[in-house]
């Protein structure tokens, strides 16, 4: 009788895990606030719920840094332990550092929270924060004139490479190769930087950011513009590269895309007959999935390069409500046509295998060429792509 007692006791659903299913819905920091304050008069702060407690002030944490409220941010930053938390935080100050914002904040905050993870106060999940962490805050020293000391940190986060060389968080290879190479620079190494630098463009690990750092510190010994020509030569010798390496990836056969029709987040109906005469590219994501977002940038290059030819690219979010896919758009500012796929229907039909996963459909509506996953930095998923469009683009053309 005891035994059974305790197992419906155990099955019983725990009323602060649901509220929390409550809370993470709340688009404002102040609603959000505000729940918190009311549900703790309720259910206090106990050892056995503490963790569900501080997902919810690390999340009331993270937003009022975003807000640039750093008098609140402090009230809850000690919540800030887990993964995501984490992360969420670390795009804030990278996205600071490149804006030259806030850089007193960025220097504490990234010093503190180095010190934190290394104490084990912090949990770096992920295992993504530390290494970014030290990048910024050597950036910052290096900014502010201490130059030996961000020597020391970017190399330390150098070795520190548990995540950086995986093609998931957008850019975090050409990111640190940037500011590698800025400080190299400012330690008087400044041919390493040039070198480190071409080497990456070539490798097609670049960003805008990096192509900037190497036209500036290239400039400074041969000229702006000697610096100018010769960044673009090795934009096109990396792109030449994969338009080579894709080539063989067409598809003489293909086969017909889906006719299934869905509809696009503007509520219009979606049917791949509908684009017949243009090429056309179909990427599936969803908001959770951090490399397909990492992929955007590229895409919205892409768009804007085939703006006037017979070209359409749609991103279709799979399996989320189009509140989820709505609020996304508009926080992220997202320019690219986006279809809504709940149900998974058209993902099954076409053979999509995850997510991020492209499709590019010839002028016939026919599956010529794909990929999946992101190529790991914003400039290998322009190259990529714009090679799998012109290539089918020329086949197009061949066979008119």
């Amino acid at each position: 009788m005891l035994i059974i007692s305790y197992v419906a006791k155990a099955q019983q659903p725990n009323p602060l895990a649901e509220k929390y299913e409550e809370f993470t819905p709340i688009g404002k920091v102040q609603d959000q606030e505000k729940f918190y304050k009311d549900l703790i008069k309720k259910i206090p702060e106990t050892e056995k719920n503490r963790k569900i407690y501080d997902r919810i002030k690390g999340a009331i944490a993270i937003n009022w840094l975003h807000d640039e409220n750093l008098e609140k941010f402090k009230h809850y930053d000690k919540s800030v332990k887990d993964g995501l938390s984490l992360f969420e935080l670390t795009n804030i100050l990278e996205k600071w550092l490149d804006e030259q914002k806030h850089m007193e904040w960025v220097d504490v905050i990234s010093k503190q929270y180095i010190k934190d993870i290394e104490n084990g106060l912090r949990k770096d999940d992920f295992e993504h924060a530390h290494e970014l962490l030290l990048e910024i805050s050597a950036t910052v020293d290096c900014i502010n004139g201490d130059k030996s000391s961000a020597l020391a940190k970017i190399n330390e986060a150098l070795k520190d490479a548990k995540m950086r060389n995986m093609n998931y968080f957008k850019d975090s290879k050409p990111n640190f190769i940037s500011r590698y190479a800025f400080i190299l620079d400012a330690n008087g190494q400044t041919q390493k930087a040039i070198d480190t630098l071409t080497v990456s463009v070539k490798e097609a690990e670049s960003n805008p950011k990096l192509l900037s750092t190497l036209k500036t510190i290239y400039a400074k010994i041969n000229g702006e513009d000697n610096a100018t020509k010769y960044v673009t030569s090795l934009q096109d010798e990396a792109y030449q590269h994969y338009y080579k390496a894709l080539e063989s990836k067409w598809d003489p056969i293909g086969k017909p895309a889906p006719t299934i029709a869905i509809t696009k987040l503007n509520g219009q109906e979606f049917k791949v007959s509908d684009y017949k005469g243009k090429i056309m590219v179909v990427d599936f994501w969803s908001t959770t999935c951090t490399p397909c977002k990492a992929c955007f940038p590229a895409f919205e290059r892409i768009v804007a390069d085939y703006k006037n030819e017979p070209f359409q690219l749609f991103v279709a979010g799979i399996a989320e409500d189009k509140e989820t896919q709505q609020k996304y758009v508009d926080k992220s500012k997202l320019t690219l046509d986006v279809l809504r796929d709940p149900d998974m229907e058209f993902y099954k039909a076409i053979g999509a295998k995850g997510t991020p996963h492209k499709f590019i459909i010839d002028p016939k509506g026919i599956i010529r060429m794909e990929g999946i996953g992101y190529a790991g930095s914003t400039d290998r998923e322009y190259y990529e792509l714009k090679a799998m469009v012109e290539i089918t683009k020329k086949h197009a053309a061949d066979n008119n």
